[in-house]
């Protein structure tokens, strides 16, 4: 196999895995876009009107999770002990076989469950109009709605990649408890630095022209805060799954 990064293997590697899953692919994407359909008639059925927003939060609540276990079920063969030995000799390299699986996980995820929602929900409201008399409502991807939930899906999906190649057994459960520590460490290490370097200038005093200041502060450093969190949720999180895939192939 030649060193250099082949993205022809990628798509082999690509194609295989989905030929393998094929099942379990079909099987979760027919019971996303069913609970969606289901989901979008009980809201109209309240309000008569099923509004973009509305529908990608529905959306939100299938995609992500959904994308979360097929994220698991792509490393289900790779964690196996009967089956990884042959698994881990075919000819790719690691981070082939890494693109290999976020590709699948991410692009290939989102790009067909984004074209079957959009048909399901533009069913859905069919239906409602016919049932309860909804309102039409044209959906589309070209919303920023549907692009909000699909940065928190690229930004989150990474940590259970992570876990997905760390852990062989109870891999979900064990990934969402890491996953509530280093949250619930982040919370108190941001509480602890607001703490030490603003008790000084009465931040907790309740003062209006204090909580003023504060609130400007705040908002001139989310940006700085968003690409600090963005690169620690998604390009760090990669590089972690590549030394941990090189450190359980080794």
């Amino acid at each position: 196999m030649s060193a250099a990064f082949s993205l022809t293997r990628i798509g082999q590697f690509v194609r295989r895995d989905i030929a393998i899953l094929k099942g379990t692919f079909v099987t979760g994407l027919l019971v996303g876009i069913v609970l969606l359909f289901l989901f979008c008639l009980f809201n109209m059925a309240r309000d008569k009107e099923l509004a973009l927003g509305e529908f990608f939060r529905i959306f939100g609540l299938i995609y992500v999770p959904l994308g979360i276990l097929f994220t698991f079920a792509l490393f289900r063969e790779y964690n196996s002990s009967k089956a990884n030995q042959l698994y881990l000799s075919l000819p790719v390299s690691i981070s082939e076989r890494l693109a290999a699986k976020w590709f699948t996980s991410t692009v290939i995820y989102t790009f067909v469950f984004s074209v079957l929602a959009v048909v399901t929900g533009t069913l859905a409201i069919i239906f409602g109009m016919v049932l309860f008399g909804a309102n039409f409502n044209l959906m589309s991807i070209f919303s920023e709605h549907y692009w909000n939930v699909i940065r928190i899906y690229f930004l989150v999906q990474p940590i259970f990649l992570v876990g997905a190649i760390s852990f062989s057994k109870n891999r979900i459960g064990k990934t969402l408890l890491a996953l509530g520590i280093l949250v619930l460490g982040f919370v108190l290490f941001n509480f602890l630095l607001f703490g030490i370097f603003n008790h000084n200038y009465g931040a907790f005093s309740g003062d209006s022209l204090t909580s003023v200041a504060f609130d400007k502060t705040a908002a001139d450093f989310s940006v700085v805060g968003r690409w600090f969190y963005g690169l620690l949720l998604g390009p760090i999180m990669l590089v972690v799954a590549y030394f941990k895939m090189t450190e359980k192939e080794v």
